[in-house]
C-alpha cells in the first residue's frame, strides 16, 4: 500500500530526547519566555499487537522552553498504567479508543463497575488543576507528571464519589470563580452524564449536576459562557448494555441515528439547574470553540461535521496510506434562545479543526479571533495554520512545503495582557 506524504506522524518514535538548544530559523520574539507542553500518540505497536487508530497510541509528552529568543527540548513517554503494564507484557492491556485487549466476559463486566481497566494513556490534552499537571485522554484517570522532567508521578482520579467511567479531555476553567469544570459519563441501566466542579485553591470536587441518558452520546468537548455550561450531545449514541457485551473496541459499540438530533443541555454553573435542553439537526463535532450569551440567548461555536465517518478516517491504516483525508471541519454558530430553540449559521467558509483563541481572557465571553489547523492542499491533512477574523470575515494563513503542523497555541504579547488586565 503507497504511503501519504505525511505517513512519518503516525508512526512510533522510539527515541526520548535531551535538546539543550533547538537550531532555529527564523526569530521568536524577545518577550517569550515559558514552557509548553503537548501531548500526543507515539507509540502504535506493543510487541507483536498494533493499536488500529490514531487515537489509540501510547502518549509521549514533549516539552519545549522558551528564552531569550531560544528553545530547548525534551521528550519522555507518559509512564502510565497502560504504558507500563504494555511495556511489561508485550501486549495491549487497556481498553483504548478503537482497539481492545481480548478480555473473558467477566473482565468486561469487571470494566464495567472498576475504572481501572479503562486506559489511563493521557494522549489528548495537559491540564493544570489545583497545583498538578496531568495528562488526560477520555477516562477518568487523569495521569499526574513533573512539569520540569516530564517524570510521571501517578494517577489522580476524581472523586470515586463522582461515578462514571468516561469524561472529557477538554475541562473548562472559569477564571472568576476559581473552578474547574469537566464532566463524567456513567453508564449503567440508568445512565447519566454528571458535571463536576473543581475548586482551583482546595482541590474540592463537587459534582454540580446529573442528568440522566436513556443512550449516552459520544460528546469529546462541551461549552462554557459566563453563566453556563453546555453538553452538546450529539447523536453517535450506544446501548450501555452492548458497551458491556459486545467484545467490540469502545467506539465500535456506537451508532449514528441522525434522526435524534441533536441536544443541547444548558446548565447553570451556579445551582446546577437544568435550564434548558434545545435541539436541532443532526451533526457532528470534537471540538467546542467558545460560547457566550446575548441577554437569555446562548452562542456556541462548534467545528463541525455532518456525520461521525470522520472518526473512520482516521483509522491508522487509512491515515498512513495513499488517501485523500480531510480532517477539517466547519466552523457554525449555534444561538439557543428561549423562546425559538437553535438556530445556525457559518461563520466563515475556512475549514478547520484543533481550534483555538484567546483563552486566558475571552473564554466564555465575546471574542474575535479563531486559529486551527486547515488545508491548504486537498487531502493532505493538516498542512497549514489559519487565523480567522470573525469580526472582518477574514483570514490569513501559514504554510511550508512538507510541515504538517499541529494545534496552534495562543501566547498573548505583553502589550496586550496590559491591556487586558486594565
Amino acid at each position: 500500500m503507497a504511503r501519504s506524504p505525511y505517513h512519518l506522524g503516525f508512526t512510533t518514535l522510539s527515541s526520548e530526547a535531551t535538546v539543550k538548544e533547538l537550531p532555529i530559523r527564523g526569530t521568536f520574539p524577545e518577550w517569550l519566555a515559558g514552557t509548553l507542553i503537548r501531548t500526543g500518540p507515539a507509540k502504535f505497536e506493543v510487541g507483536q499487537h498494533a493499536f488500529n487508530h490514531w487515537f489509540d497510541g501510547l502518549a509521549m509528552l514533549h516539552r519545549f522552553g522558551f528564552g531569550a529568543g531560544r528553545v530547548s527540548y525534551l521528550n519522555r513517554y507518559l509512564h502510565s498504567q497502560a504504558y507500563e503494564e504494555a511495556i511489561a507484557t508485550g501486549t495491549i492491556s487497556r481498553r483504548e479508543f478503537a482497539t481492545d485487549p481480548c478480555r473473558s466476559i467477566f473482565q468486561r463486566v469487571a470494566s464495567w463497575f472498576f475504572p481501572e481497566p479503562f486506559t489511563d494513556n493521557g494522549s489528548v490534552n495537559i491540564a493544570q488543576w489545583h497545583d498538578k499537571v496531568v495528562a488526560l485522554t477520555e477516562t477518568r484517570l487523569p495521569v499526574e507528571f513533573d512539569p520540569i522532567t516530564l517524570a510521571t508521578v501517578g494517577l489522580r482520579e476524581y472523586d470515586r464519589r463522582a461515578k462514571g467511567a468516561i469524561a472529557t479531555a477538554h475541562p473548562h476553567f472559569d477564571r472568576a470563580r476559581g473552578r474547574h469544570y469537566t464532566y463524567l459519563v456513567d453508564f449503567g441501566w440508568q445512565s447519566k452524564y454528571r458535571l463536576l466542579a473543581i475548586d482551583e485553591k482546595s482541590g474540592q470536587q463537587t459534582v454540580l449536576a446529573t442528568i440522566p441518558v436513556d443512550r449516552p452520546a459520544y460528546m469529546h468537548s462541551f461549552g462554557m459562557t459566563e453563566r453556563y455550561l453546555i453538553l452538546t450531545e450529539f447523536p453517535l449514541v450506544v446501548n450501555p448494555l452492548k458497551l458491556l457485551l459486545s467484545g467490540q473496541p469502545f467506539i465500535r459499540n456506537y451508532q449514528w441515528q441522525a434522526d435524534r438530533g441533536v441536544r443541547f443541555h444548558v446548565i447553570d454553573k451556579e445551582s446546577g439547574r437544568l435550564v434548558r435542553t434545545a435541539r436541532s439537526e443532526a451533526f457532528f463535532a470534537f471540538h467546542h470553540i467558545n460560547a457566550f450569551e446575548e441577554g437569555d440567548d446562548v452562542l456556541l461555536d462548534i467545528v463541525t461535521r455532518p456525520d461521525a465517518t470522520i472518526i473512520d478516517l482516521l483509522y491508522l491504516e487509512k491515515v498512513r496510506a495513499e488517501l485523500p483525508i480531510d480532517p477539517t471541519g466547519k466552523l457554525m454558530r449555534f444561538r439557543i434562545t428561549p423562546a425559538k430553540g437553535v438556530s445556525s449559521e457559518p461563520l466563515t467558509d475556512v475549514t478547520l479543526e484543533l481550534p483555538r483563541f484567546d483563552y486566558s481572557h475571552r473564554a466564555g465571553v465575546r471574542y474575535r479571533f479563531v486559529y486551527g489547523a486547515s488545508q491548504a492542499s486537498i487531502g493532505h491533512f493538516f498542512d497549514c495554520l489559519v487565523k480567522v477574523d470573525l469580526d472582518q470575515n477574514r483570514t490569513e494563513s501559514w504554510r511550508e512545503a512538507g510541515c504538517y503542523p499541529g494545534e496552534p497555541i495562543f501566547v498573548a504579547a505583553p502589550q496586550r495582557r496590559m491591556r487586558m488586565r486594565a
